[in-house]
């Protein structure tokens, strides 16, 4: 049985989007609860890429290629209902498929053409060397997950 859990930072995360805005991470947090409830949702988090638009909640995952080519099993989650979040911010998730478990690792601010001038050095867009990027690495080796190479 599939099941999703956090690494500690995520909190921290969260508390930063609440910093500038309470409805944002309010909404990324009832987002998250409603994967963690759902079996068959969970499922299909293991996808290279998959979008789940027909009933809630709406979303699309996708295997994160940077961090694949390096043998990360990591992928990113964005939540399409949620119109700011769709284009604003992504969860970023680790999958252990030996215990077939969801690990999230972060929840970012992707950079946008429309992300405010103020927020812009707190976004993330994949990049292989951003310091995210790197904390993802960190992160999913702390946790013992396997690297292919």
């Amino acid at each position: 049985m599939a099941s999703l859990s956090y690494v500690d930072r995520v909190d921290h995360d969260l508390k930063q989007i609440s910093a500038w805005s309470q409805e944002d991470a309010d909404d990324l947090r009832a987002f998250l609860q409603e994967l963690e409830e759902s079996e068959h949702l969970l499922d299909r988090l293991s996808s290279w890429h998959y979008a789940h638009a027909y009933a809630d909640p709406q979303f699309d995952c996708r295997a994160i290629d940077c961090l694949q080519r390096r043998g990360y099993n990591v992928y990113r989650l964005k939540a399409l209902r949620l119109e700011w979040a769709r284009r604003h911010y992504r969860i970023l998730y680790a999958y252990d498929v030996a215990y077939d478990d969801f690990i999230v690792l972060a929840v970012v601010l992707r950079l946008t053409d429309r992300t405010p001038l103020e927020l812009r050095e707190y976004c993330y867009d994949y990049q292989p060397n951003h310091p995210i990027s790197q904390r993802i690495c960190t992160e999913y080796e702390r946790l013992a997950l396997p690297v292919r190479h």
